[in-house]
C-alpha cells in the first residue's frame, strides 16, 4: 500500500509542479565520462527495499556548493516513470587527494522542473573520489543509498 501512495504521490508532484530557472545549471543528459554509474536502493519502510541498477549520477562544484542529478531513477516498483532528479546546495570539503566529502539537510530536490519538497533530503552523507561515488539520505520518509563506479 505505502508503494502504491509513494507513487501515487509523485504522479501528483509531476502534474503539479511548477517551471523553475534556477535548477537548470546542470547538464540534461549524462557525459558518459564523467558519469558514476550504479545500484540504488530505497528502503520503503514495509520490511521490503526496491533497487535500481545502472543508475548514472553526475555532479558540479558551484559556488562553494555540490550539486548532483540521479537521471532516469525509480523510487519504487510501482513509480510508473523514470525521472531525472537534481539535488542542489550540498556542502562538501576536499581533501588533499581530492577525495569530496558530502553532507546536507533540508535540501529540496527537484525533477520535471518543479520542487518535490515532500521528499526534501535530509541527513545527506557521501563520498565522491575520481572512481567512486557512494551517497545516503533520507527523501522525505524514506532512506536511500547509492554506489556507482566510473
Amino acid at each position: 500500500m505505502k508503494h502504491l501512495i509513494f507513487s501515487l504521490l509523485a504522479i501528483v508532484m509531476l502534474s503539479v509542479a511548477c517551471e523553475n530557472g534556477d535548477n537548470n545549471n546542470l547538464p540534461s543528459k549524462p557525459d558518459t565520462k564523467s558519469c558514476y554509474t550504479g545500484l540504488l536502493v530505497v528502503d520503503q519502510n514495509d520490511g521490503t527495499v526496491f533497487e535500481k541498477s545502472s543508475v548514472e549520477v553526475d555532479y558540479e562544484l558551484k559556488d562553494g556548493l555540490l550539486n548532483f542529478v540521479m537521471y532516469k531513477v525509480k523510487f519504487a516498483k510501482a513509480m510508473p516513470i523514470t525521472l531525472d532528479m537534481v539535488v542542489e546546495g550540498a556542502d562538501y570539503t576536499e581533501a588533499l587527494d581530492g577525495t569530496l566529502t558530502l553532507s546536507g539537510n533540508g535540501l529540496v530536490p527537484y525533477a520535471m522542473g518543479g520542487p518535490f519538497e515532500k521528499y526534501t533530503i535530509t541527513e545527506l552523507e557521501g563520498e565522491i573520489t575520481d572512481k567512486t561515488m557512494s551517497l545516503s539520505f533520507m527523501c522525505g520518509e524514506y532512506p536511500v543509498t547509492y554506489t556507482g563506479e566510473r
